[in-house]
């Protein structure tokens, strides 16, 4: 099992040195511990949990996404896993398969919403990288997130601060 705190921290409730500096840095919340220790209990009824990889969570004003592997995926959503999640969480839960090509994040976090484009922006002078993201205005009002939680989510998980959102007109 792989968590964003070791093992034995999700087990014993109490951090080792690293995971109270990441902790501090900001680089793991409350959400992440609480996570990793629930995965950690229900893992010894539910052996098939010990293969889980748990990257982070985001959590967003009325969501909570989890970013995993895309395998994991079926086994978290499961009846025994995904309520418990969501009774920790208090809100609803959303996987994100992990990923570092743009496209393919953004595909998974608006899916079934097509995505048409994602361009890549290197902003001088230090080469600072601006995503841009282009779906057809059709499908404006259909995006199962907002616009304000995709761009915020993208910009977590990719490590930027600047991600643009706009609609192609399509004919």
């Amino acid at each position: 099992m792989k968590l964003p705190i070791c093992r034995i921290d999700a087990q014993t409730n109490t951090l080792c040195r690293k995971c109270k500096v990441l902790y501090r840095e900001g680089k793991i919340s409350d959400l992440d511990i609480d996570i990793s220790k629930l995965l950690v209990d229900l893992a010894k009824t539910h052996k098939e949990l010990n293969d889980i990889h748990f990257y982070s969570s985001i959590e967003l004003e009325d969501l909570v996404i989890i970013v995993v592997r895309s395998q994991d995926v079926p086994t978290l959503s499961s009846d025994y896993v995904l309520p418990e999640l969501e009774s920790i969480a208090a809100k609803k839960i959303r996987f994100l398969k992990k990923t570092n090509d743009p496209k393919k994040l953004v595909e998974s976090l608006i899916d079934p919403t097509p995505v048409q484009n994602v361009t890549v922006l290197y902003i001088p002078p230090f080469s600072d990288k601006e995503y841009k993201v282009e779906i057809s205005k059709k499908y404006k009002n259909k995006l199962p997130i907002s616009e304000e939680v995709l761009v915020q989510t993208v910009s977590s998980i990719l490590g930027t601060g600047a991600v643009s959102y706009t609609h192609l007109t399509l004919p």
